[in-house]
This record gives C-alpha cells, sequence and structure tokens, in this order.
C-alpha cells in the first residue's frame, strides 16, 4: 500500500491542492457580486447568438447552460469558470508530464500556474471568455504534441512488438478485431484541430496560436517534415468547421465583431514608452513578481538549450533525467517556448503603442509552465543550487501569499488604496521627479481606483434604483432607464430584472452590443430614468439634451457596504424621447443601427 502512494504521491498532491482551490473559488464565486464583464456576458446569455459584437459567443452559450441547469445565482453563472479553472490544473500537470515525463516537475508546474494571481485567483473565479480559452487552448498543446511525437514515440516500441509478434500467433487475430490499438497520430491531429476551433469559439485571441504552431514546425528538425502532409492543414479546417458558425454570424453582420476586435485591441490614442510600462508593470503584478523572475530565467535556460538542438540535429539521445528513463529534453523545450514566448513578446511589443488589459496575454504562459516545472525540479534536485532551491520556493511562496492578499483586500479592504494614489500623485507634482515619476500613472480617480468596489453594491444599487423607478413610473409613465454605459446597464439587468433592449437602453459614445439590440424608435415619446455613476461620469445635460426635450437631475444615491462607500449614483429624469433625432446624430457619429 504504502509502495502505491509513493507511485502516486504527486497524482495525490495534486488532487488535495485542486480540491482546497476548488473550495475557495466556489465561495468566491457564491459571495461576490458580478464584475462589470461578468454581468455583460450573462445579458448575453439571455439573447443567445451565433455571435456578439465584443468577443466570441461561447462564454455566453457556457452561462446560459449553467443557469438553465441550477437556476439564476452569482454561482451557477460562474460555475462555468470554476470548473474549467479546476481542469486546467490537471491539464497543466499533464501537458507538463507528457513533455518532459517527470512528476515532480509537472507537480512544480501546476504549482506555479496556482500561485500566479492571474490564474488561481482571478480567472478561477469570474466568468470571462479566458475561462474557455485557457482549457481549450491547454486540450490544444496537449493532442498537437501526442500529435508530433506519436511517430517518434512509438518507434522503439514498435520495433520490440514486431519481434514479438513473430512467434506470437493471436496478434494478427487481435490486430484485425483492433484489440489493443492506440489511438493514432491521426486522431490526435483531429483532436487538436477541434479543440483549437473551440478556442476559436471562446476568444479571438486565440489566432495568435497557429501562427506559433507554425514557427515551432519550422525549426523542429523532428517535426519541420509534418509540414508536407495534411495533417496540419487538416487540423485547421477541422478548427475552422468548429468556428464557422462565428464566421457566417459576422459575413451576415458586415464582420461587425472581427473589425469591432482589431479597433478595440489595437488602439490608443497615447503610444510611448509609460503605455508599455503600465502594460508590462501589470503583466508582472498579476504573474506575481518573483515568479515572473522566475519565468525569464526559465526561458533564459531554455533558449540556451534550443540553439544546441537546431544546430546538432534530432536524435534521442539519453540527455536527461525522467521519472520513466533517460529522454531527449530538448525538443519539449523547444516545443513550449515556441508556443510561449512569440505570444508574450506580441503582447509586449504591441504594449508600446496599444492599451492591453492584463489577462489578454494569458494564452502566452500556458506553454511556459512547464519549463518552469522542469527548471524548478532541476534547482531544488541539486545540492550545489541549494540558494536557488529556497528562491523557488520563495517565489511560489510569495504567488500564495499575494493571493491571500487579493483575497484579504476583497472582503476586508486592508490596502487604501484610493490613500495611495493620492500620495503618489501629490509627491509627483510636487518633486517633479524622482522616484515617483517612473511609477506609471493608475488610471481613474482615487475614489475609484480600488476595482475590488465593482464586486460589491450592485445588489444594493438595484433595490434602491428600484425603488426610485417604481416611484417616477407612477407618475411618469411611459418610462425606461438609459444609461450612458453598457456596465451600468448590464448590473441592473441582473440584479433589478430589467430586460435589455426592453425597458433599459444603453445609449453611449461608442459602439456596444447594446446597439445591435435596441430599436430606439419602440421608445420614441418615452420618459427616461438616467442612471449614472461616479466611475464613468459624463455631463448628462450636455450629452443628451438634443435628444429629450427637459432634463433635471433628481437625486444621488450613495451605497455603502460594511461602512465603506463602494459606488454613487446620480440621477436624472429626462422627459420626451426624440428618436429621429437621436438616431441621426448617431448615424453622423458612425454608429450602426
Amino acid at each position: 500500500m504504502s509502495s502505491y502512494i509513493g507511485k502516486f504521491k504527486y497524482e495525490i498532491y495534486l488532487i488535495l491542492v485542486s480540491l482546497f482551490a476548488l473550495i475557495v473559488h466556489i465561495h468566491l464565486a457564491s459571495t461576490l457580486n458580478l464584475g462589470n464583464d461578468e454581468a455583460h456576458y450573462y445579458v448575453w446569455s439571455l439573447k443567445p447568438s451565433l455571435g456578439y459584437l465584443d468577443d466570441a459567443p461561447l462564454v455566453g452559450w457556457i452561462i446560459y447552460a449553467f443557469t438553465w441547469l441550477f437556476g439564476k445565482s452569482q454561482l451557477s453563472v460562474r460555475l462555468g469558470a470554476v470548473v474549467f479553472s479546476f481542469l486546467d490544473g490537471f491539464l497543466v500537470y499533464y501537458l507538463s508530464y507528457i513533455l518532459f515525463r517527470n512528476k515532480r516537475a509537472a507537480f512544480f508546474s501546476f504549482l506555479f500556474f496556482l500561485s500566479a494571481v492571474i490564474f488561481g485567483i482571478v480567472l478561477s473565479v469570474m466568468i470571462l471568455p479566458d475561462a474557455p480559452l485557457l482549457f481549450f487552448t491547454l486540450l490544444f498543446f496537449i493532442f498537437f504534441y501526442k500529435a508530433v511525437e506519436e511517430k517518434a514515440d512509438r518507434g522503439e516500441e514498435i520495433v520490440k512488438q514486431e519481434r514479438k509478434n513473430e512467434t506470437d500467433i493471436l496478434t494478427p487475430l487481435l490486430k484485425r478485431r483492433g484489440v489493443g490499438r492506440r489511438p493514432t497520430g491521426r486522431f490526435f491531429w483531429l483532436l487538436a484541430g477541434i479543440s483549437l476551433g473551440f478556442a476559436f469559439l471562446s476568444k479571438y485571441t486565440a489566432a495568435l496560436i497557429p501562427p506559433a504552431v507554425l514557427l515551432y514546425l519550422l525549426v523542429s528538425k523532428r517535426n519541420r517534415h509534418f509540414l508536407k502532409t495534411v495533417y496540419p492543414y487538416m487540423a485547421l479546417a477541422s478548427a475552422l468547421i468548429v468556428f464557422s458558425p462565428v464566421i457566417y454570424w459576422n459575413y451576415t453582420h458586415n464582420f461587425i465583431s472581427f473589425k469591432f476586435q482589431l479597433s478595440h485591441g489595437f488602439s490608443h490614442p497615447k503610444p510611448g514608452f509609460p503605455l508599455l510600462a503600465a502594460g508590462w508593470f501589470g503583466q508582472v503584478l498579476v504573474i506575481t513578481p518573483l515568479i515572473y523572475l522566475f519565468l525569464i530565467g526559465a526561458f533564459v535556460y531554455s533558449l540556451k538549450k534550443v540553439p544546441f538542438l537546431l544546430r546538432r540535429g534530432v536524435g534521442r539521445r539519453p540527455t536527461g533525467r525522467s521519472s520513466d528513463g533517460w529522454f531527449d529534453y530538448r525538443e519539449p523545450l523547444l516545443f513550449s517556448v515556441c508556443l510561449s514566448l512569440p505570444v508574450l513578446l506580441f503582447f509586449l511589443a504591441n504594449g508600446y503603442s496599444h492599451r492591453i488589459l492584463v489577462h489578454w496575454p494569458d494564452i502566452g504562459y500556458l506553454a511556459a509552465f512547464p519549463i518552469m516545472g522542469y527548471a524548478a525540479d532541476l534547482l531544488t534536485r541539486k545540492l550545489s543550487y541549494r540558494i536557488l532551491k529556497y528562491c523557488v520556493y520563495f517565489a511560489l511562496f510569495s504567488g500564495f501569499f499575494l493571493s491571500y492578499i487579493l483575497y484579504n483586500q476583497i472582503y476586508y479592504n486592508s490596502i487604501p488604496v484610493g490613500k495611495i494614489i493620492r500620495y503618489i500623485d501629490r509627491e509627483k507634482r510636487l518633486k517633479k521627479g524622482g522616484a515617483f515619476s517612473f511609477i506609471p500613472h493608475i488610471p481613474g480617480k482615487p475614489s475609484t481606483a480600488d476595482i475590488t468596489n465593482d464586486l460589491f453594491g450592485w445588489r444594493h444599487s438595484a433595490k434602491y434604483i428600484g425603488i426610485v423607478y417604481k416611484g417616477y413610473k407612477a407618475v411618469c409613465s411611459p418610462l425606461f432607464i438609459l444609461t450612458h454605459h453598457y456596465a451600468i446597464a448590464d448590473e441592473l439587468v441582473y440584479y433589478g430584472g430589467y430586460k435589455p433592449a426592453v425597458n433599459i437602453y444603453n445609449i453611449s459614445g461608442f459602439l456596444n452590443q447594446y446597439d445591435l439590440w435596441q430599436n430606439l424608435d419602440k421608445i420614441n415619446g418615452e420618459n427616461a430614468l438616467f442612471i449614472m455613476d461616479n466611475k464613468y461620469m459624463l455631463n448628462p445635460v450636455k450629452k443628451y439634451a438634443p435628444y429629450f426635450k427637459s432634463i433635471k437631475k433628481i437625486g444621488r444615491l450613495d451605497i455603502y457596504v460594511k461602512l465603506r462607500p463602494v459606488r454613487t449614483y446620480y440621477l436624472y429624469l429626462m422627459k420626451d424621447f426624440n428618436a429621429k433625432k437621436a438616431i441621426k446624430h448617431l448615424k453622423v457619429e458612425s454608429r450602426m443601427y
């Protein structure tokens, strides 16, 4: 029994840690209000479609499925993210194992994945397109590597089996019946293509995966010959078939979603080093600083080995020790580097001229975790690397500790973010230089800079706004709710029970999903209760004066959670909406109706 446990001890550790993380994620998913993006994807699920303006549709379909099965709740909306993240840990472990054939290294890879704040806390709880994207990208990596390594892995096995079959009279009969056959390379290519297709359905950034795959096949001497076969193209074709509903939807909508994403992801009014520094600093924070440094070290180690592989050829020589014996570890290093580093460098370079959100490069880290696990295993095994050994453990500890700090910040607001930003801004103004000048500007006002506030207070907000809405509807009917930002509308839809493009509308300065749903002619002549919060501020009188006969401010609503202010609303009553003027003005602004 003890030998059996010893043989599978890392799998036992993996299950235990994953179950503990699952409990934490369920608690977070159950108790936190939906974030702005999460509420937006919930609204998608109310109107199932083959495509949406903002991104690929799979996240909306997933929310629809779980809320249909388990009813409407914060947990059921987020259950897809929780389930996918639970499975992601096992996939990271398995990917690392099939690459380096070392269970200890695979377990290190899993720990690095879980200790990075963006993967262990944020994307494990929040239902974003990245939740299915990470899962299907990992599946693609696994199936793709099995496909390209199938021939190499089976070479010696086939020779041994053929010698054995010479005296085995049952083998021909069993082969005819298909008994004992392993999946073929073609089967793995097909599974890889299907997984890639679902990654496309999850998020458009999956389009960066095929170029990375092409790079690997070009530089790998062992697997370059696959480019002369039908298999990679068959996989890509199957991926496009899975993705075809989105292509069809875009075709029928003038490719509006593709155009929107290109303009959204590749535009910023002020390019330059401060923008690059802000984007890069965000990456360091969400991966956590010490883990990010270890990642850079793992890449440096890998890049030293890869040129040697490219010069010396592809022979399988005993160059590395694994749990299963000797193997050539350089090809897995090449695989991981090609599928991770180009994606990360793309976002890093693009960050100089475009705003990059912290979760956009997430698929670039997935293939890097196996390298980190392999390097951590090497450093912690050798006594001569004792200092580096402790650095590995401390990096992992720092990641989990920062996750705890974030957990504490969410519920107890232990870090006064607003006060810190005010102090930094004051020092930057007074000293006109020095160390504070190198700190990138944190967007937003000090009162709204703590993004954890977005996870509280929406239920109370919808309750009180509903009371105001019912009161004014009784005397100003017909009355609809109007917002200038889709995030406010989405939260009110979930927590207030309003219906998009029925009794809640969004007219803003930029194109969004509501513009594809709503028909402003339906509300011509009606009155509106305009809702604005302190995060998204504008002058409603100036903005909406051409559309209404009169606009009057009727009040302010302050929302507190545990005596902590989290949000302030400003309410306006707008009378007699002129749909014709509004549509004409919005068309001049190149809006689509």
